[in-house]
C-alpha cells in the first residue's frame, strides 16, 4: 500500500481531521508558512461547510436520503488530496459560493495621470514623486544663451546646475543659486544674461544663463539640473502652478475564475468482489474509491504544473553547465557555479514583481531535478524520504522545496513565489465542490455490476504571471 494509501486509510477513523496530527504535518509541510497553513485550512473549512445545504437538497433524489453525501470516508481523503497536491506551492486557494468567482486586489495611481505607481504585482513608477528632481539635456556647439522651463516652483538655494564635458566627464563644473536668483559660478563659466534677465524664477521654475568662454561648448558636452520642489507652497511664493505627483489613489481590480464540474467513475463487478473477499480478504470496491481518490490528486498536480508551464512570460536565464564542465574539473566546483547561478533566477523573478526577492518553490523537470538532487554533496540539499511517485515533492534546496513533474521539459526548471502569507501566487485554485462520492449505480442490463464515482468542481486560474521565472540548464 502506498502512502497516498496509508495516509487515507490511518486518517479515517478520525471524526475530526483538522486536529488529526498526521494531516497537520502534511498542511504545514505543503505550505510556505504558518501564517499560509492557517489560510489554507480556513478555506478548506469553508468548502465543507458549503454542503450543509446540498445535503437536504440531494434528499428530493430517489436513494440519497439514506446515504451522506459527504462520508467521514471521503471527508478525509478529499483533505488528503489537497495537502498532497502542488496547490499549496503554487496557488492561494479560495471557497467559492459561486461557479464564477471573482478575486480582487489594488493598484496604486497617480491622481494626476493615472499611472500606476504601486501595482500590486509587477513594476514600480516612481519618477517625479521625490521633491527633489533632476533633468539632463545636450548643449547645441554654436548656442550660448539656455532658457529651461522645469515646470516646478522651486525651493531657493536649493538649485544646481552642472555642466559635463565630453572630453573628460569627471571633470563636472558644478554652479549653484544663492536665494535671490543669482547662479553662481567659477569666473569664466558663466556670461551675463541679455537684458540683465535674473537667472532663477523660484515661482514659475525658468532658469536662464549664458554660457562663457571658459566653458567652450564642444559636441556630446552635456548640462544637468538638480533642485528641490517646493511641494509645501510656502504662501511667500504664490500657487503651486500643478496638482503635483504626490498625490495617489486605490484602483480595484478583479480576475473572473470560472469553475469546471468533473467525474471520475469507477466501475466494479459483484462476482470479482466476492472472490477477491474471499481469496485475499480485500474488497476491491474499497481500493476503487481510494485509487480514484489518488488519482484525482495527480490530476490536480498535472493541472497545475501546465498552469505554471504555460503561464511563464519573459526571458528565461540560461545555466551553461557545459562550459563549467569545461572550466572545472572538480565536480564541486560545478555544483557551486549551478548555485551561483540560481541567485541570477531569483534576480530576475525579483524584476519581473519588484516584490518575490527569491523563490519559494522550484517546479523543475527530470534532469534539472537531478542537479539539485546532486547538492547534497554540498550539504545545501535534502530529500523529501516519503516521496512515492515521480510527481512528488523531490525535497528541498536551503529549505525551498524543489516539484518534480513530468510535464516540464527534462532542463527546464520554473521558479514561483508565493507570499508568506499565502495571499498571492502564480495560480489561484477555487474551490466550489469539493471531492465527493456519489451512491452505488447498479446496471440493468446486467446486475452484478455496479458503479460509483466521486465528483468535483473548481477552478484553477493563471493570475500572476509576473511571479514565474523560467531557466534552463544547458549541459
Amino acid at each position: 500500500m502506498n502512502e497516498e494509501l496509508k495516509f487515507f486509510s490511518e486518517s479515517s477513523a478520525v471524526e475530526l481531521m483538522f486536529a488529526d496530527e498526521k494531516y497537520q504535518k502534511y498542511l504545514h509541510g505543503s505550505s510556505v508558512s504558518d501564517d499560509d497553513a492557517a489560510a489554507r485550512q480556513a478555506v478548506y473549512s469553508d468548502v465543507m461547510k458549503q454542503y450543509d445545504n446540498l445535503k437536504e437538497a440531494y434528499k428530493s433524489f430517489s436513494g440519497y436520503a439514506e446515504i451522506p453525501i459527504l462520508s467521514n470516508q471521503y471527508f478525509n481523503a478529499t483533505m488528503a488530496s489537497y495537502v498532497r497536491s502542488f496547490a499549496g506551492f503554487l496557488t492561494i486557494e479560495r471557497a467559492m459560493d459561486q461557479p464564477t468567482s471573482l478575486l480582487w486586489y489594488n493598484d496604486l495611481l497617480g491622481v494626476v495621470d493615472n499611472r500606476v505607481v504601486l501595482p500590486n504585482i509587477g513594476k514600480e513608477n516612481l519618477k517625479g514623486i521625490n521633491a527633489r528632481f533632476t533633468t539632463q539635456a545636450n548643449f547645441i556647439e554654436g548656442q550660448t544663451e539656455y532658457s529651461i522651463s522645469t515646470n516646478k516652483k522651486l525651493i531657493p538655494g536649493s538649485v544646481e546646475l552642472q555642466f559635463i564635458p565630453a572630453s573628460n566627464p569627471k571633470k563636472v563644473v558644478t554652479i549653484k543659486d544663492d536665494r535671490n536668483g543669482n547662479l553662481l559660478a567659477p569666473a569664466g563659466i558663466l556670461a551675463a544674461n541679455a537684458d540683465n534677465k535674473i537667472s532663477i524664477n523660484y515661482s514659475t521654475g525658468v532658469i536662464l544663463f549664458t554660457v562663457g568662454e571658459g566653458f567652450p561648448i564642444t559636441n556630446n558636452d552635456k548640462y544637468s539640473v538638480l533642485g528641490f520642489e517646493d511641494i509645501a507652497g510656502d504662501p511667500a511664493f504664490g500657487q503651486l502652478t500643478g496638482p503635483g505627483n504626490n498625490r495617489f489613489k486605490v484602483d480595484m481590480k478583479n480576475i473572473v475564475v470560472h469553475s469546471e464540474p468533473d467525474m471520475l467513475v469507477g466501475e466494479n463487478n459483484l462476482m470479482v468482489i466476492a472472490a477477491a473477499q474471499k481469496a485475499i480478504g480485500m474488497n476491491p470496491q474499497q481500493a476503487t474509491g481510494q485509487k480514484l481518490t489518488e488519482l484525482y490528486t495527480k490530476l490536480v498536480n498535472g493541472k497545475l504544473a501546465d498552469g505554471i508551464i504555460n503561464g511563464a512570460e519573459g526571458n528565461e536565464v540560461v545555466i551553461p553547465m557545459v562550459e563549467y564542465s569545461h572550466q572545472f574539473t572538480d565536480y564541486n566546483s560545478r555544483l557551486d557555479a549551478f548555485q551561483a547561478d540560481l541567485v541570477n533566477v531569483d534576480t530576475a523573478l525579483a524584476k519581473r514583481t519588484m516584490k518575490a526577492t527569491k523563490a519559494t518553490a522550484y517546479l523543475v523537470g527530470e534532469v534539472m531535478g537531478n542537479y539539485f538532487r546532486k547538492l547534497r554533496n554540498t550539504g545545501n540539499w535534502t530529500d523529501n524520504t516519503q516521496s512515492t511517485y515521480i510527481n512528488d515533492l523531490l525535497g528541498y534546496y536551503n529549505g525551498i522545496p524543489v516539484l518534480r513533474h513530468i510535464n516540464v521539459e527534462p532542463n527546464t526548471g520554473y521558479a514561483v513565489h508565493k507570499t508568506p502569507g499565502g495571499e498571492i501566487a502564480p495560480l489561484m485554485r477555487g474551490i466550489y465542490l469539493p471531492l465527493t462520492n456519489s451512491p452505488i449505480i447498479g446496471n440493468y442490463n446486467n446486475p452484478s455490476q455496479f458503479a460509483q464515482g466521486i465528483y468535483y468542481q473548481e477552478a484553477n486560474e493563471l493570475i500572476f504571471p509576473e511571479l514565474i521565472q523560467r531557466f534552463v540548464v544547458e549541459d
